[in-house]
Formats: structure tokens, sequence, C-alpha cells
């Protein structure tokens, strides 16, 4: 048998225990529930205030002479009734209520709390001065008073027991289910063994109450943990300065996914391709079966949709109506009810958008998940126009400014890897110098706008009469250059023949007056393989066409 004194010290210990526990939840859920974005812990924790008081005031008065004494201990049992009392509907009507309850205590949860330890502490205060014997009689024997008390706590158990499996936002957080399984067992022992159950019913009700206080701060500590973690991820992609939207939202979407797959257990991100269809970039599903579904699906969008700027909700049905489009329908499969519609917009278009499938007929799109939606919408969006400044800056890097083609540093490192490229595969390529004849008198007659216009006129020629593969570049001034690859200088003679007769044709249709370019063509490796003497021999060969175009000059006399 345990000694009274060792009992009654184990019992102070759960106590106190107890107390560390509360305070923890509340001041997890004052500075941190926020953040958790969780509303049934954010509620819950509002009324926790009142607890640490209580609680802390219930541990002061236990001593072991009030325990013995039929008289004294009355005062202690309506405390800890009172305590067991505000826990369990507290955290029933956090789970009925969520929304309404949380708007409600952000405006009063002081005053609710001020006020119930203002009339606990009164009653507590009178019961303890009062000689009735409110709740026990003697030791082992209960009042009416106190099996109602006990009856409406076990009813608010049996509640909370009911919604832990029905409730689906109460089931999503595990933690709350174990506490209010533990919690129960408690009130088992109580019920059971009466007198000789207490100290086990406090070591099981405190000892709950502390695991949810650690359950509540790791799932705190492991969501930074997971946001961290995802914003590792995009810095090592930033810094490499490798970031596309395939795989930024493949990294953004799974932050996401991971954070709200139990409410929507599918999501589609959608990004633009061209007019007003979307191509299906990611794809989330808890079914893994599902997860073949083609990255090339595409769906057309309908102007009302085109015209969303913020989240919407929307049945199955209502959404379909949304797209012009029947490839709809293997995303949108019939055990889902409920479609949310996250836009991503950039420069007031859309050219994105997340949808999050639920199976809920009666979701409700709480504060807590639009916040999380929202603030993948704001850093998509930022994500975006990072993207696009990273391209622009390339751009700048590689491309001519004026002209919109390459420039010389990009030309030159192409040629270097096109001269490997032949040197392995045995083949060949050429280069074509294009220098633009009279740009001085064409700039001293007309001003250097005509000049510019001229040198974007000869660049955009060049560009579209070329193939694909091949690289034009300004290198400078009126000079131009094009690496033709895999291909003879036959091949190519018609392709330049082609491109002086277009500029001279639209300079004589653009410009004040017609002009000319001379081009000049080395071929790799016939005429060399050094690189160097290929240039040189392309630019002489330009020079001496030069000068046999003396007729390109504006006037005769000025030759």
């Amino acid at each position: 048998m345990m000694s009274s004194q060792l009992e009654f010290c184990l019992y102070k210990l759960f106590e106190m225990v107890g107390v560390v526990a509360i305070s923890g939840i509340f001041i997890v859920s004052v500075f941190l529930g926020k953040e958790l974005k969780n509303t049934l812990i954010y509620s819950f924790g509002k009324i926790f205030l009142s607890l640490v008081i209580l609680k802390f005031l219930y541990v002061l008065n236990l001593e072991k002479d009030v325990i013995n004494k039929v008289e004294r201990v009355q005062a202690l049992v309506f405390l800890n009734i009172t305590l067991k009392f505000l826990m369990i509907y507290a955290l029933i009507f956090s789970v009925l209520c969520q929304e309404k309850l949380k708007k409600f205590l952000e405006k009063t949860a002081i005053l609710i709390n001020i006020g119930i330890t203002m009339i606990v502490f009164f009653v507590f205060e009178k019961i303890r001065n009062s000689k009735y014997l409110v709740f026990l009689t003697s030791q082992i024997t209960a009042t009416n008073v106190y099996i109602f008390c006990e009856t409406v706590v076990a009813i608010g158990i049996l509640i909370l027991l009911y919604l832990s499996f029905t409730n689906f936002y109460f089931k999503q957080t595990k933690s709350f289910r174990i506490f209010v399984l533990t919690f129960a067992a408690g009130e088992v022992f109580l019920a059971i063994l009466k007198r000789r159950g207490i100290l086990y019913t406090e070591a099981i009700q405190n000892g709950a109450l502390l695991y949810l206080f650690i359950a509540i701060f790791l799932a705190v500590a492991m969501q930074r943990f997971r946001f961290l973690h995802s914003l590792s991820k995009f810095s090592t992609e930033v810094l490499k300065e490798r970031l596309d939207v395939q795989k930024s939202f493949e990294l953004l979407v799974e932050f996401v996914y991971e954070a709200y797959s139990k409410i929507f257990p599918r999501m589609c991100f959608y990004y633009w391709h061209e007019d007003d269809n979307y191509r299906l970039v990611v794809f989330k599903d808890e079914d893994k079966q599902n997860s073949n579904i083609s990255s090339d699906l595409q769906i057309k969008a309908s102007q009302e949709l085109l015209q969303l700027n913020r989240i919407n909700t929307f049945t199955i049905e209502d959404f379909g109506r949304l797209f012009d489009c029947e490839t709809l329908e293997t995303v949108n499969s019939e055990i889902f009810k409920i479609a949310v519609f996250v836009p991503v917009l950039m420069y007031n278009k859309l050219v994105g958008f997340l949808i999050c499938y639920s199976k809920l007929k009666d979701f409700n799109l709480t504060d807590e998940i639009k916040d999380g939606l929202t603030i993948f919408m704001n850093f998509s969006q930022a994500l975006l126009f990072q993207i696009d400044r990273i391209e622009k800056i390339k751009n700048l890097s590689t491309e001519d400014e004026l002209t919109g083609i390459y420039n010389r540093r990009y030309f030159m490192k192409e040629l270097i890897l096109e001269s490997i490229s032949a040197d392995r595969y045995k083949s060949k390529f050429c280069i074509a110098f294009f220098d633009m004849d009279n740009l001085k008198l064409l700039n001293d007659f007309y001003g250097h706008s005509v000049g510019d216009k001229a040198i974007r006129m000869i660049g955009r020629i060049i560009r579209d009469n070329i193939r694909k593969t091949d690289i034009p570049a300004r290198l400078g001034g009126d000079e131009f250059a094009v690496i033709f690859k895999n291909c003879s200088k036959e091949v190519i003679e018609d392709r330049i023949s082609t491109i002086k007769h277009l500029i001279e044709k639209e300079s004589e249709q653009q410009l004040p007056k017609k002009i000319k370019v001379s081009c000049g063509i080395a071929v790799y490796p016939d005429d060399t393989t050094s690189l160097d003497e290929l240039l040189k021999i392309a630019d002489l060969r330009m020079y001496e066409e030069k000068l046999k175009n003396k007729e390109g000059d504006f006037d005769g006399k000025t030759k």
C-alpha cells in the first residue's frame, strides 16, 4: 500500500504538471496560434487564461490537512469540477462554432476570462467559508450536486468522443482526439474506483494536458521546419538562377499540399499556354494511381473565369461551366463536391490558377485556409515576377539591346561550342559577316535615329530569314554575323542573297535612301580550323565585297 504522504506528494506533482501544461497551451495559442493557422487551437486556447489562474489557485490551496477534512475539501472539489467543465465545453464550442467563435473571442476573450475568474473565485470563497457539505458528505460519499456535475462533465466527454470521430475539422487534429480519449479514460477510472481512483485520474488527465501542450508546440515547430525547408529549396534554385515555372510551382504546390492535403486531397495548378488555354503544370492527389494524368492536359477558360481576381469557392457543377473544355472532366472526379479557385495574376492578367478539390458537401472556407491560400497566391505572383526578372537579366547579358538578336559575347561563346561539335562529329559550319554600307553617311545626313532604324531593320531581316538553329548576332555598330550550323557555303549562298535583296527592298520603302549590305563567308574547317583565322577570313571577304559596292553610296560624287 502507498503511504498517504507519498500519495499526496504524487497528487500535488500531477497537479503542478497540469499547471505547466495549461500555461503552455495558453502561451502557444496566444503567441503562435495565428502562425499555426488552426482555428480550433486558437479558439480553445483563448479560454485558458482563466484556466491557468484557477489551476494555480487549486494548487495553492492543495494541502494535506485540507484534503483529509471533508468540510475543507468542498472548495477544491468545486474548482476541480469547474476546470474540467470549462476545458470540455470550451473544446466543444471551438469544434462546433469554428469561425464564429473565433471572431467572437477575438473581441471578448479578455472580458470572458476576467468574468469567469471572478465568478469562480467568488463561489470558491463562499464554499470554503461555508460549513455546508455541497459535494461530499464523506471521503467516499458524494452528494446529488456532485453526481449532477460529474454527469454534465461525462455528457460533455461523450459529445467530444462523438465529434472526434464525425467532425471533419476535429478529425484533422489528431492531438485533440488523443487528448479527449485519454481524458475520458481518466473519468472512467474515477467512476469505477471512486476515492481510490482519484490519483490515477489526476495522473491520466494532467498527463493528457501535458501531451496536448507538447503536441501543439511540436506542430508549430514542425510547421516552421517545413516552411524553412521549402524556403531553402527556393533559395537554392534562386541562387543557381535555375528558376522556371515548372520547377518553381512543383515546389510551391507541394508545400501547400502538405499543409492542406487532408482538406484538399487533390490539387491542380494550371499555367497560361496560349490564347485563353491553360496547361496542367502540377498535379497532386492522395491516390497514387491518379498520378498518371497527362501533364499535357489543356483547358480553355471562359471570360467569366478570366475576370476572377480573388479566391472563390464553387460546387463542382458550377466550376465545370467556367471552362470551355470537356477534358476537365478527367480531373473533376464525381467524388469531389467543392472546388476552390486560387488565381495567380501578373500585370493584372490571369497567368495561372490553383484548383483545390474537397470531398465535403458542407465545406467551409475558414479564415485559416483562406490565409494559407492567400499566401500561396501572393508568393506565386512574387515568384513569377522574380522568374521574369531573372529572364530579363539573362537576356540583357546575351542580347543586343537595339536589335534584340544576340550580342558579340554570346556569338563568340556559341562559335567555340560549334567548333567543338564540328570537330567531334566531323561536320561543317559557316560564318557570315554582314556590314551595312555607309552607315556614317546615313547618320550624318538624316540623324542617328534613322541610322538606328536601319540597324534594327537589318537585324530583323537577318533573324527572320535564317533557321531557328542558326545564331544571328550584332557584333557592334553596323556589323552583323551569323553562325550557319551544319551546312556548306553553297547551301547558304541563296539564303544570303535573299537577305541582301530584302534589305534593299525594305530600306527603299522605309528609309530616306536605299541601303545595301556587304557579306563575307568563311567555312569551318574547309578554310581553316583556327577560329581567329576564320573570323579574319570572313571579315576580309566582306571587305572585298564592300569595295565592289560603291554604288551603295547615296551619291556617287561623295565617294
